[in-house]
């Protein structure tokens, strides 16, 4: 906003401060725009050497307009640079095919900096159909020619078997050419191959030179790494020292294991003199960037009052958190039988507030301003009464649903039976979607139509709740067919229905003839409006937003979900019998008035 002028005055010196800050915590376009103002000496002194730090830092998260920059930094030929210029500006403004074509043309030419640019194109799908053989064989031209960013690319592929056969010797090859030039990516990379054995005998011994390396580069994982063989003595004695200082460096970019384990050091009293106050400081930083031990731990420090006063509602809030993010079944099942243990001592409207807390919870960027200030268990809580319904339906077995936005905002609880309260993870309003995640992690997953979309004129089904507890409590079943691919204004997001629809249906699926998921409805079309604009009533004209967004918006939200082919029809019965498995109720709560 302080870089466009947007709403505020225009400022590229606080502007670039906002960047630094965001830069430093890996954010890949804040690095890119910051090494755009020291490249262009816009808010800050000119200075390409810290402009290439953070395109490098950039690309190496896989940011193809930083590489792109780079390329222009290293071209010497004043209508290379020109032409370099337009294909980052392409690219900038979301023109892929147009910056494919430019940088294809350089790569041709033998550029290296087009060449690796081009590598991450067809790597990451931009402006062409993803293909990782053509992505292995431009990293590796560019490699050939000393690319340091293309060689720790192409090591990449090899070390996880992408568009290659997996070949750690490959990998640690490519990856030592761009760590002997200085790539701390690269450096951190071999560090770790040699610190868990893989490809070659495990040795500390070995790991410690690399990660030292990439740690005096200011490399943050490299930095905790390094904290955590002196605190263990792997390797090398152990040294408390060593640990806090390294431990630290890696905190300061707010790397969220070093916070806890600095945490941990404070709590036993190892490195520093024992304090329990500064210990849950120290998990509260990690804590509010997601991190589930700092959660955990953090709900032990409120449920025995240490380090903080003694407060179960936050303890309840820190043990649902980190349940919901521990990847192991086992601690998963510890950190509820906490969070259950603590719950027998409230009251139904503590026990709602609690969950409440956990729900409206979210990660902080910046642990040195957290945002969960204690609050008294006391505090007035709202009765709350069931204010609207909709429909959903169950997209991943670690317990997340979909539904639409506008069924779930504003909601002070959103329950689906016959849990009591689930949480909202996401909402996308250009989509009107909402991802939900449920205790319950048990239950049927839809699957999203695989392979070709259907088309206009096919068959299809909705399931949801209409009218739900004045008609019927039992899921509804509507068919129809698919009337048009796109909805108003040619919005490719959305497909065109015949089904039925009615107010509850919101948010449930729509399934083609072989039961797989093709859109989710969205909404009814205005039937009065449209007559008073053009004096004709129209009918069964209904909504849904298109599998392939709602897909985009999983995958935005990393949520793995389930595809399937579509080439056996079934029977309609058949067809409503699989949705009935995964489409849920989903009710929103607000405050009694």
């Amino acid at each position: 906003m302080y870089y466009y002028g947007q709403g505020i005055p225009q400022d590229y010196s606080e502007a670039s401060r906002w960047f630094r800050h965001s830069a430093e915590q890996d954010n890949a376009d804040a690095q890119t725009y910051l090494g755009r103002m020291y490249y262009d000496g816009v808010g800050v002194v000119q200075d390409h050497f810290k402009a290439a730090k953070w395109f490098r830092r950039a690309a190496e998260q896989g940011s193809v307009i930083a590489h792109a920059w780079l390329g222009v930094m290293r071209a010497n030929d004043p209508a290379t640079v020109q032409t370099l210029t337009e294909g980052v500006a392409a690219a900038k403004r979301g023109d892929h095919v147009t910056a494919y074509r430019v940088f294809r043309h350089h790569a041709e030419q033998g550029d290296a900096d087009a060449q690796a640019f081009l590598g991450a194109t067809y790597d990451e799908g931009l402006g062409v159909p993803q293909d990782y053989t053509e992505a292995v064989k431009w990293y590796g031209r560019a490699a050939e020619q000393g690319h340091a960013e293309a060689q720790f690319s192409l090591g990449a592929m090899y070390h996880g078997g992408v568009g290659v056969p997996q070949d750690y010797s490959g990998a640690m090859k490519w990856y030592r050419r761009a760590a002997e030039q200085g790539h701390d990516g690269a450096q951190y990379n071999l560090g770790l191959m040699h610190y868990d054995g893989i490809g070659v005998p495990q040795s500390y011994t070995d790991a410690r030179p690399w990660f030292l390396r990439a740690a005096e580069r200011g490399h943050a994982r490299s930095q905790f790494i390094l904290g955590l063989m002196y605190h263990l003595g792997q390797g090398l004695p152990q040294d408390y020292t060593a640990a806090v200082k390294w431990y630290s460096r890696a905190a300061e970019q707010h790397d969220a294991d070093a916070e806890f384990n600095i945490g941990l050091m404070y709590y036993h009293g190892e490195g520093y003199s024992r304090s329990y106050a500064d210990a849950t400081q120290w998990f509260l930083r990690a804590a509010e960037q997601g991190h589930a031990r700092a959660q955990f731990v953090l709900g032990l420090m409120y449920d025995e009052g240490l380090g903080v006063p003694q407060d179960y509602i936050h303890a309840h809030k820190w043990y649902n958190l980190a349940a919901s993010r521990f990847q192991e079944s086992e601690q998963r099942e510890v950190a509820l039988q906490y969070r259950d243990q603590v719950a027998l001592r409230f009251s139904p409207d503590q026990l709602a507030y609690a969950q409440r807390l956990a729900r409206e919870w979210r990660p902080v960027d910046d642990p040195d301003s957290p945002t969960s200030d204690p609050l008294s268990p006391d505090e007035s809580r709202p009765v709350l009464e069931e204010a609207l319904t909709g429909s959903g339906f169950r997209v991943s077995t670690q317990g997340h649903f979909l539904t639409n936005a506008h069924v779930v905002r504003g909601c002070a609880e959103v329950h689906v039976p016959p849990a009591s309260s689930v949480r909202v993870v996401a909402y996308d309003d250009a989509t009107d979607l909402a991802l939900l995640e449920a205790p319950s992690r048990t239950g049927t997953v839809a699957a999203f139509r695989q392979g070709r979309g259907i088309r206009a004129g096919a068959s299809v089904m909705i399931l949801g709740y209409p009218l739900h507890g004045i008609v019927s409590s039992e899921t509804s079943v509507s068919a129809g067919v698919v009337s048009a691919l796109a909805g108003p204004g040619d919005d490719r997001r959305v497909i065109q229905i015949t089904a039925p629809v009615q107010p509850g249906n919101s948010g449930g699926p729509a399934l083609d003839a072989a039961g797989n998921v093709v859109g989710v409805v969205v909404s009814k079309l205005n039937a009065l409006k449209i007559a008073r604009e053009t004096g004709d009533i129209p009918q069964n004209v209904n909504f849904a937003v298109a599998a392939v967004a709602a897909r985009a918006f999983l995958d935005a939200e990393g949520v793995p979900y389930l595809t399937a082919p579509s080439d056996t029809p079934l029977a309609p019965d058949q067809v409503a019998a699989v949705g009935k498995e995964f489409t849920v109720l989903v009710e929103c709560w607000k405050p009694k008035t």
